[in-house]
């Protein structure tokens, strides 16, 4: 149950956590905070489990759950991949983003990341454009975009992290609503609505604070901390 304040979990409400990387575990020279690893093992050696969502792709994301030492399943490509193990689930087709995105090209110079060799679900693209003319120029294909503040993505309509948690809480027999969501950026405002518990860090813009329950005020890795203890996890 949760606490006095409607609000906060109680001791031992929550029994898994899904932490964004970039902007949230890392800060803004991409660097990854060390204390927010040292909890975030913590966390998980006590049962709970560890979920890393980003928007980058399964290779980077599943290297730094296993040197870190989290044990819970993974959420890459903003919910269009999620592995546990060696196992890995596709819940999206790059088609439609594919083919927005040859559009795009047409219409402006665009560049792919370079990590877009191992993407599978979605198209990535360097944050040096303007949010809403992509947006603009891709109307009418079946496709969000969004931005991490590090990258646009353009992925298929309807998907995001929040579809890949839901996934990740399926096959870890958990339930959404015992899970908390810490994050920074607008690809993470629906899993911290959903999620049974939503962290914002302090180095969010106003609007994905907004989708919070609780905001931070340490930034980055320090939030994750801070973010732990509100938690009670720590």
């Amino acid at each position: 149950m949760t606490s006095d304040d409607g609000r906060r979990p109680g001791q031992g409400d929550v029994k898994g956590v899904v932490v964004d990387i970039d902007g949230t575990l890392s800060g803004k020279n991409r660097r990854i905070g060390l204390e927010a690893v040292a909890a975030l093992r913590e966390v998980n050696d006590s049962g709970a489990v560890v979920m890393l969502a980003s928007g980058n792709v399964l290779p980077v994301a599943y290297s730094l759950a296993v040197y870190c030492g989290f044990e819970g399943p993974i959420i890459a490509e903003n919910g269009g991949i999620v592995s546990r193990g060696q196992e890995v689930w596709r819940l999206a087709e790059p088609d439609e983003p594919l083919r927005a995105f040859e559009h795009l090209a047409g219409s402006m110079r665009v560049e792919r990341l370079f990590t877009d060799r191992w993407r599978e679900t979605e198209v990535g693209i360097k944050q040096d454009h303007a949010l809403d003319e992509v947006r603009r120029l891709v109307e009418g294909f079946e496709v969000d975009v969004q931005s991490t503040g590090w990258a646009i993505h353009i992925m298929r309509k309807g998907m995001d992290k929040m579809t890949g948690v839901r996934k990740a809480c399926e096959i870890s027999g958990l339930d959404v609503r015992d899970v908390a969501a810490i994050g920074d950026s607008e690809n993470d405002e629906r899993m911290l609505r959903e999620c049974g518990w939503g962290v914002s860090v302090g180095n969010a813009p106003e609007k994905t604070k907004r989708s919070a329950a609780h905001v931070v005020a340490s930034e980055s890795g320090d939030g994750v901390v801070e973010a732990l203890r509100w938690l009670r996890l720590l």
